[in-house]
């Protein structure tokens, strides 16, 4: 079997953007993934990924949706398909945004004005005639922002995936890594559970939750969570469908819950929670949706979107996070196996920087550093570390 310059393990939104980055840059490289891609488990086989610039008070974060914006924007000329919609973004609050109450949404509405956007600033008026499906007697306050929207995350991945092919990438679907093979401190190639032995110059580990369990020394600095996620159908999609209905948050470091307008090939409005989740493993759980959890999405649905109280439930699946330890990217060379680089620890951003994934990952392998690399380099964390994205609500219980 051909010896490849790089291979990337794992054929999601961290490995295919890297394998498209790494052709371009004239490297022969394979690809392998456990199935088709996109895979039907993967965290990127979604429907829908939200890209926004909000992100609390974490202006690099910021800067990097700004960046993977006009990115999005520009996949959608190069792929003749509309991947990325920009439909806006809606933050919701029950007490004015400059409250305490509302530490993400006060300090994301302050760095894009001080970036120079223009956010419409909405009370329980404006709310009602931009937004008819809002229940204003629980949201008194609001930031709209038109730039921004959401990624048709499943469609990206597998654009992604032919035109890497075009590149010249050997993607081997099928193939599932099993283990690294390491000759004094350098790495080798990659053994399948399939049988069969990928020799490389160098690989991507960008297994996405699977990853600390081919490279159990990052065990201690990430854990795999689960999030529910739900499609409801409208009976009236009238007040779902853009303009009256965008990407939203609903006083979402308090309770998690955002979600998406009306998606036509789908017939639903996609309704997720973004908290810290249910501590699984990636192969032993059966993700399924418990019954707690729906009556939890139906009290916020009757108490929001008075409209969807008795829309149909036709689909839930767990979305999973690979979450690092503070909730930061995990790209980086190998301490000490040479030959050896891991793109990982999505901890829910994942998708929305996919354009700025595979050259970060690339940059490393070549041994640069790039905008971005300070913060997502390996690192030592330990269980006192915090979390710190304020958009994400944080249930005190043990997972």
């Amino acid at each position: 079997m051909k010896k490849y310059d790089v291979l990337v393990v794992g054929g999601g939104i961290y490995g295919i953007t890297a394998a498209v980055e790494l052709a371009q840059r004239r490297y022969s490289v394979g690809l392998i993934n456990p199935d088709t891609i996109p895979h039907h488990l993967a965290a990127s086989t979604d429907v829908t990924k939200a890209v926004r610039m909000e992100y609390g008070s974490d202006r690099e974060y910021f800067q990097m949706v700004e960046l993977a914006i006009g990115k999005w924007l520009e996949w959608n000329d190069l792929f003749r398909e509309k991947l990325y919609h920009e439909v806006g973004f809606l933050m919701l609050c029950k007490d004015k945004i400059e409250s305490d109450r509302h530490t993400f949404e006060k300090h994301s509405y302050k760095n894009l004005l001080e970036a120079g956007y223009a956010p419409d600033r909405l009370d329980a008026d404006g709310i009602k005639r931009r937004f008819p499906a809002v229940n204003t007697a629980e949201y008194i306050d609001a930031s709209f922002n038109a730039k921004a929207g959401y990624v048709e995350s499943g469609l990206a991945v597998q654009k992604l995936a032919e035109y890497a092919r075009t590149l010249g990438v050997a993607i081997h679907e099928g193939q599932t890594a099993e283990s690294l093979l390491v000759t004094k401190g350098v790495l080798q190639g990659v053994k399948t559970k399939e049988g069969e032995t990928f020799q490389c110059g160098h690989a991507l580990l960008a297994a996405g939750v699977h990853t600390p369990l081919l490279l159990p020394e990052l065990q201690p600095y990430m854990r795999t969570t689960g999030h529910p996620v739900f499609w409801l159908r409208p009976k009236d999609i009238t007040n779902f469908v853009p303009p009256k209905f965008s990407v939203f948050t609903a006083d979402i470091s308090n309770s998690g819950w955002y979600g998406f307008p009306f998606l036509h090939k789908q017939g639903i409005v996609k309704i997720a929670k973004h908290s810290n989740g249910k501590g699984i493993h990636p192969d032993d759980d059966d993700r399924q949706i418990t019954d707690v959890e729906v009556a939890d999405m139906r009290s916020f649905v009757k108490m929001t979107f008075p409209e969807l109280i008795d829309a149909p439930l036709v689909y839930t699946r767990r979305c999973l996070y690979i979450d690092t330890l503070d909730g930061h990217f995990w790209i980086d060379n190998h301490p000490e196996i040479k030959g050896l680089s891991i793109s990982t620890g999505g901890s829910g951003h994942g998708l929305k920087m996919g354009p700025l994934l595979g050259p970060m990952a690339a940059d490393v392998i070549e041994g640069r550093s790039h905008q971005f690399s300070k913060r997502h380099r390996w690192r030592h964390l330990t269980g006192t570390t915090d979390q710190v994205e304020e958009a994400r609500y944080v249930v005190n219980r043990k997972l």
